[in-house]
């Protein structure tokens, strides 16, 4: 159940609940319309501030459990992120090492040998980035990570 439809129908069930409970007391135990016309006041002042105490209390549920889901999602995320790097980054470190070797090897194409190293270059550099960031929003993470792509076309 939503913690909106949670609140709402514990709200009805303690309204109803309220009226019914302390309506018959007040009618069974006060025979004066005087004294019936107090308590109805008293009870009325009384149900505005148990039930304000019954909706903090449900709302300050619901937002924790809310604040506790985005922390597991924050913290899925994360690790999400650290894994990718440590896989990144290890295909970096073996791309580095084939940038070595084809180095070795004669009449290779230097041009070739400098689109892999600018290219393993920002990767790093993108790799750092993901690893900064702070806004976890589809929109944060697409503007973030597309917005040198956005800029050249």
């Amino acid at each position: 159940m939503r913690p909106y439809h949670k609140i709402t129908l514990i709200y009805l069930l303690f309204g109803i609940l309220w009226i019914l409970v302390t309506d018959t007391a007040a009618y069974l135990f006060t025979h004066q319309i005087q004294i019936f016309a107090m308590v109805e006041l008293v009870k009325g002042w009384f149900y505005v501030v148990l039930s304000s105490a019954v909706i903090f209390y449900l709302t300050r549920e619901a937002f924790r459990q809310q604040d506790q889901a985005s922390k597991e999602k924050a913290n899925i995320f994360y690790s999400t992120i650290r894994g990718a790097h440590h896989v990144l980054l290890n295909y970096l470190n073996q791309m580095q090492l084939v940038t070595l070797e084809a180095e070795r090897v004669e009449g290779f194409d230097a041009d070739i040998l400098k689109l892999a190293q600018t290219l393993s270059e920002e990767a790093s550099s993108e790799l750092r980035r993901m690893g900064e960031i702070r806004n976890i929003s589809p929109e944060a993470i697409h503007s973030e990570f597309f917005r040198d792509r956005q800029s050249q076309c």
